[in-house]
């Protein structure tokens, strides 16, 4: 039987087309790298466009929130309801000042203007110039950031701020800070962007309001088209057109969700391009040299090898025939090895006839034997196989008819090819090889076999291979299983503890040998308890679920993601250039996880605190990466949460101190190391002590005094605020009541609050159970609460004020003016008194924007009926200041510093004395005077 005839190739023919298929491989190699290349510079400068875009966008939110906030201070003026126009002229031109705008205008419902900045007060005044505005904010009463309209006084665009008057619970005017689109314009080129960036701010009806460049010809003109409709589509994303002046560009939009402004960058296309065409052109020349040199190459091999090949093929078709054959030599050596050769064949081809006769006797009986066996067994000579017996189809699927004559390479997976020298030379050193292989049935399907081969004597040059195989599906599935169990978290799927371990210190070996930096990054979801508290654990590890999702969205394929337990993740970064990278993905997850999840039909909202440490800035060993992320992920959560932070040495310092503290304070209480010390508030008015603060000071048998700012947050971390804060109250209600029953004090003692006690269900009976043991009635003590403490879930912290209140016990706002500072909140609580931060009293009564903000809590204070101390008074100037705008206490070493007990007392037995002296000689005089 003739075999089939391939399609035929010259020598000259086939040396061309391998010289250029081992060149041009490279070639395209360099083509593939040029291209990868410019993917990547073009995703790092669209990656750069967005995040400018999210930041300008936070920045006019800011810049707008800090605008609103001064009018609604604004709004609450006594003199809009006097109607003293003219007092409310000047006060608004004094706030002016500390805004973005050029005017401020009050207009009526009816939508007349009743004060405008731009004209001197009394003067007649036009109606409001955005009508449809006005409405919105009178009926919802919330604030609103205008589109662009003409402003009817002097007829430009503005853009303006809207906040309602509300009185008695309705809104009855508006207040409204106007803005010149050119002063955003000129802000927007003060950014330090690109100079070739095209940049723009739009209105809800996408018109411009600010542009750069040319930010003054633009102002109330259309958005493009490709912008105004994608930015209907979607309230952010990705766009190519084309600008105002024709030129293409790639940008990114994206709309406050709060104002409704948007703000859109652009890229010009030819800076994304510019690297790609410079590199094509060097690659098509390069390309054009390469064909010519290896055609000349391909050309000179081919006649240095045809030649010799062409003289053997005479003898060989002699060989053919059975003729006798005499071949001569050749100056090459592999033509010259197949002369010989041939000579050779002519020799064996009698011998091989009958070695061939006795060999397929002996396969016909081996086959026959081997029928019955339960493995596969395949026999194979120079790769070929020569039989199968019946539990080979079995387990392969295929049949003896399929098999026979194949290559033994077609039941295994491409894979294998690369041991099978490796196999072979192990068989041929030693005669039997063992081991595991994955081989592909006829089906496709790849299943994993334990093979055994051994090499069988054939007396010929090519040995004869026996493999006897079985099927070890089930045991490779129950072993992966058990190595998935081992290291994979159940629920995310993620890489757990112990696999993260590995790859670390893999990752920190390929490091080292490369010179990369690594970065590890440490994830603590902020306030992720309260989710499985209020919806239940299935709802928390959905939620966990979807955090490991959007994770792995925000990193490379190559980099590995963990979680360690509960809410913490880790996420390991390897070849970075420097760990600034680190800091970008550590700030696009930031962004990833706060995006609201859909958790029971609800939108439930979470973010996260990020540590990060590097190899080799911060240390070469795994353990001790692995604790610097998780101090500088400490370090996050102690600054507001929802940040990242590096890792820095002093953070370690602090972590030891704080350690040692924390060590430390357990038995302190058992010590008696914990005192208090009391510091008086006195009347503004009459100059009498009316309250106390207790305040608590740490005396250390090795650090000394130690004040609360150290180590009150580890109690609060560890839980031991609670006993402390028992303590204090417990203290200052026996002091209170000695001196109150030695005639010494009439007033009220403050004690402050902690977070963790105020979280508590039982706050106001287990504080009266201390009140009733003590013998202190409630009306003498008063809290202090912070507005942090209160706003973290506003509305029960309104039932544990009321219920406090309704025993009898006083309630301050202390800090105010540096939380929260929610008016709409406010009111609700049932508090009796607003504490001043001493940061706003130290720049009294010389620092203009202290004595507006003083001036202002005060007003709001008296407005909600509320009395107001300041803390921090050291000078006269400051008390004479405060005294005149309506505060009603104060307290600070003006006064008094904070004393200690017996200290105290004495200091209330002098006042006392004075004041008995006092009244003793108005007494005297009197009768003098009457005589």
């Amino acid at each position: 039987m003739r075999l089939p005839i391939l399609r035929r190739r010259t020598i000259r023919s086939t040396v061309m087309l391998l010289v250029l298929a081992c060149v041009l491989p490279a070639w395209l190699l360099v083509a593939v790298v040029t291209y990868a290349s410019y993917q990547r510079e073009r995703t790092e400068a669209l990656l750069e466009v967005e995040v400018a875009s999210r930041r300008l966008l936070r920045t006019i939110e800011q810049k707008a929130d800090a605008d609103q906030a001064v009018l609604q201070a604004l709004a609450l003026s006594a003199e809009i309801d006097r109607g003293n126009l003219a007092a409310f002229h000047r006060q608004a031109s004094q706030v002016l000042r500390h805004t973005s705008g050029f005017t401020i205008v009050l207009s009526d419902a009816s939508g007349q203007q009743l004060v405008n900045l731009l004209r001197p007060s009394g003067t007649p005044l036009p109606q409001h110039g955005d009508r449809e505005l006005l409405k919105r904010v009178l009926q919802s009463g919330e604030p609103a950031l205008s589109d662009l309209y003409v402003g009817p006084v002097k007829g430009q665009r503005i853009v303006s701020i809207e906040v309602p008057v509300v009185r008695d619970g309705v809104p009855r005017y508006a207040l409204s800070l106007g803005v010149d689109p050119a002063l955003i314009s000129r802000h927007l080129s003060q950014q330090e962007l690109p100079p070739d960036w095209v940049v723009g701010i739009f209105d809800r009806n996408a018109k411009f309001i600010a542009r750069s460049p040319h930010g003054e010809r633009f102002a109330g003109r259309d958005a493009v088209p490709e912008l105004r409709e994608a930015m209907q589509r979607a309230p952010e994303g990705w766009i190519e057109g084309t600008t105002t002046e024709g030129i293409p560009v790639s940008g990114f939009y994206a709309r406050s969700e709060r104002y409704g402004w948007t703000v859109a960058i652009g890229i010009p296309q030819t800076r994304l391009t510019a690297g790609l065409r410079t590199s094509a052109g060097y690659y098509a020349a390069g390309l054009l040299l390469l064909l010519l040199g290896s055609l000349a190459l391909a050309v000179a091999l081919s006649r240095r090898i045809a030649d010799p090949v062409q003289a053997l093929v005479a003898p060989a078709l002699a060989l053919g025939r059975g003729e006798p054959v005499v071949v001569h030599e050749s100056s090459i050596e592999e033509p010259d090895e197949v002369a010989r050769a041939l000579d050779r064949a002519q020799q064996l081809l009698l011998q091989r006839a009958a070695e061939r006769d006795h060999a397929e006797e002996k396969l016909a009986l081996a086959a026959k034997a081997l029928e019955s066996a339960a493995e596969g067994v395949v026999i194979t000579r120079n790769g070929r196989i020569l039989t199968v017996n019946r539990a080979f189809s079995m387990i392969t699927g295929y049949s003896a008819e399929d098999m026979v004559g194949q290559p033994l390479s077609m039941l295994l997976i491409e894979a294998e090819s690369a041991h099978r020298e490796e196999r072979r030379k192990t068989i041929m050193d030693t005669g039997v090889w063992q081991g595991e292989v994955w081989g592909r049935r006829k089906n496709g399907e790849v299943y994993p076999a334990w093979s055994s081969v051994s090499r069988a004597p054939s007396g010929k040059d090519e040995p004869i291979f026996v493999s006897v195989f079985s099927d070890i599906s089930a045991a490779k599935q129950y072993e992966s299983r058990l190595q998935h169990l081992a290291h994979y978290d159940a629920l995310t799927e993620l890489p757990n503890r112990l696999l993260f371990r590995e790859r670390l210190s893999d990752m920190l070996t390929r490091a080292e040998r490369h010179g990369n930096v690594l970065a590890l990054l440490f994830i603590d979801l902020d306030r992720f308890k309260p989710i499985n508290d209020t919806l239940g654990h299935q709802a928390g590890d959905e939620l966990l679920q979807r955090v490991a999702e959007r994770l792995a969205g925000c990193v490379r394929a190559s980099d590995t993601i963990a979680r360690l337990g509960g809410d913490e993740f880790t996420v390991l970064l390897d070849d970075l250039h420097s760990p600034d990278e680190a800091g970008i993905i550590a700030r696009n997850i930031l962004d990833a996880l706060e995006r609201p999840y859909i958790l029971h039909g609800q939108a439930q909202f979470i973010s996260a605190s990020i540590g990060i440490a590097c190899y080799p800035s911060d240390s070469d060993d795994a353990e001790t990466l692995l604790r610097q992320a998780d101090m500088a992920m400490y370090r996050a959560k102690q600054e507001g949460r929802n940040a990242y932070r590096f890792f820095a040495p002093e953070i370690n310092l602090q972590a030891s101190e704080r350690l040692f503290m924390a060590n430390s304070l357990r038995a302190a209480l058992e010590r008696d190391e914990l005192k208090l010390v009391f510091q008086p508030a006195v009347s503004l008015a009459s100059g009498k002590i009316e309250g106390i603060e207790a305040l608590i000071r740490w005396e250390h048998p090795e650090q000394g005094t130690i004040l609360p700012s150290r180590f009150i947050s580890l109690a609060e971390e560890s839980g031991l605020i609670e006993p402390i804060g028992e303590w204090v109250l417990r203290e200052a209600a026996q002091r209170t009541r000695a001196w109150k029953e030695a005639g010494l004090f009439s007033g009220r003692i403050a004690v402050n609050l902690s977070p963790r006690q105020f979280r508590r269900s039982d706050l106001a009976a287990r504080l009266l159970a201390v009140l009733s043991e003590t013998g202190l009635p409630p009306q003498a003590l008063e809290f202090e609460v912070t507005e942090g403490m209160v706003m973290e879930h506003p509305e029960r912290g309104v039932l544990v004020l009321t219920e406090l209140v309704a025993a009898g016990v006083n309630v301050s706002i202390d800090d105010f003016g540096t939380g929260y500072s929610s008016l709409a909140y406010l009111k609700r609580f049932p508090v009796h008194r607003l504490k001043i931060d001493r940061s706003f009293v130290s720049g009294l009564p010389d620092d203009r924007n202290d004595r507006s903000l003083t001036r202002a809590v005060v007003a709001i204070a008296k407005s909600l009926g509320l009395s107001v101390i300041a803390e921090g008074v050291e000078t006269q100037a400051q008390a004479d200041f405060l005294r005149r705008i309506g505060c009603d206490f104060a307290q600070g070493h003006h006064f008094s510093k904070p004393l200690r007990a017996d200290a105290l007392e004495a200091f209330l037995r002098t006042r006392a004395g004075a004041a008995s002296e006092r009244t003793a000689t108005t007494a005297h005089a009197k009768s003098e005077s009457e005589a």
